[in-house]
């Protein structure tokens, strides 16, 4: 069984929006040994949609289609697949219901064009949305299954479960054998070269190596039905790589959560130059108030100052970008809330701000607990980039220094 990928919408092509669907979809269909052999992206035309379908169809046994299920003219992708094999359309009375509840309880009513965000094929499987109007649905044509989602992402992840459910009962699908690592702060040909060591006795597997601000995914994969031996990869990588890898988390935050709040510690946390992104991202784990006390975003030297206690001659004599300020940044927020630990970012990500000595890319970090820690990084790249690889850098440190793994 192969599958293809069509997401739609003009924003999508013409840049203004990013799209991730093809990329969620085939995270989650790879996991249930489905393979995808290719993605679309098309605007919101009709022709460019057919051709689109036909050629998918030639080549996958599933495609899956996300986007143009919405009320406005622009929203096609039913009229395209009713013109294609003559559907014939029927309102889903669920979801009519749902759409007519919501409009009523915010004071609007239904306007006709609303009626074509809960219209689906007759005798189609239908995907209730959970978290919005439009439901999905799946259909059989030539022999092949086309099934339609929502564009909008949270409401197609609300709905990956139903789909994932529906294609292992239609299909005999074989799940490969596989593990995924991460790996923080290494260059990826380092990463590579550890790699190489764990797959050399190992036969008929896939490697897959990506790297995105520094940090590098490792997925290993059997080219076959055969099993790999997950412990001993998993026991190899954490020698090669120690505490820069992430193995049995969905992320590096995650993992702080989770190894501070079974030990009981707790977090503080004081941001310039990544003003906000690591409480940010520490924040979108579920249990992280067990472990964040606070977060203070003190961007100014007075700030710095009056928020966290550092002292100004630190700031005149070392100034704000330096491993001095960085550790009284940490020490103060350690204070400030009482916390186990408080870490620290102060630096330049640019584009512009920074100097001969201290030019764009430079963060210092500093961790105040049981024992202290500073440094400093010149890191490559745009300004968003320089903040991710910093809030990698400084939550892979905290591990190290605080001792969890």
């Amino acid at each position: 069984m192969k599958a293809s990928l069509i997401a739609t919408g003009s924003e999508l092509v013409c840049g203004r929006v990013h799209e991730s669907n093809n990329f969620y979809l085939s995270q989650h269909l790879l996991a249930i040994g489905l393979p995808v052999i290719m993605h679309y992206v098309v605007g919101d035309d009709s022709e460019t949609l057919r051709l689109a379908i036909e050629h998918a169809l030639h080549s996958a046994d599933i495609i899956i289609i996300s986007g143009g299920l919405g009320p406005t003219v622009d929203d096609i992708t039913f009229e395209t697949l009713e013109k294609m094999f003559a559907l014939k359309p029927v309102i889903h009375e669920p979801s009519k219901e749902r759409m007519e509840y919501f409009f009523n309880a915010i004071g609007k009513s239904v306007l006709p064009s609303d009626f074509k965000m809960v219209t689906v094929p007759e005798n189609a499987v239908v995907f209730v949305n959970d978290a919005g109007l439009a439901p999905g649905f799946a259909i059989t044509v030539k022999e092949k299954d086309i099934i339609v989602l929502p564009g909008v992402p949270r409401e197609l992840h609300s709905m990956i479960g139903k789909v994932i459910d529906y294609l292992e009962s239609h299909y005999q699908l074989k799940k490969k054998n596989s593990v995924t690592f991460k790996v923080v702060m290494m260059r990826e040909a380092e990463v590579d070269s550890g790699v190489k060591q764990i797959v050399n006795a190992i036969k008929g597997v896939d490697v897959s190596i990506t790297y995105e601000a520094g940090m590098t995914t490792v997925m290993l994969t059997a080219n076959d039905e055969s099993i790999l031996p997950i412990d001993s990869i998993v026991d190899k990588a954490k020698e090669l790589f120690g505490s820069k890898m992430v193995y049995g988390y969905n992320s590096l935050e995650e993992k702080v959560v989770k190894v501070f709040a079974s030990h009981g510690k707790t977090i503080a946390i004081a941001e310039s130059c990544t003003g906000g992104l690591i409480a940010k991202r520490i924040t979108d784990i579920p249990g992280s108030s067990n472990v964040l006390l606070g977060g203070i975003v003190a961007y100014s030297n007075q700030s710095k100052i009056s928020m966290l206690g550092v002292n100004p001659d630190t700031l005149q004599t070392y100034g704000a970008v330096s491993t001095e300020t960085a550790l009284e940044m940490a020490a103060g927020a350690k204070e400030k809330f009482n916390a186990d630990y408080g870490i620290s970012t102060t630096g330049i990500a640019g584009p512009d701000g920074g100097t001969k000595d201290k030019p764009v890319g430079l963060v210092c970090f500093g961790i105040a607990g049981s024992n202290t820690f500073t440094t400093q990084i010149q890191f490559a790249g745009n300004r968003e980039q320089i903040r991710t690889m910093a809030t990698n850098y400084i939550l892979t440190r905290l591990l190290t220094c605080a001792g969890l793994e």
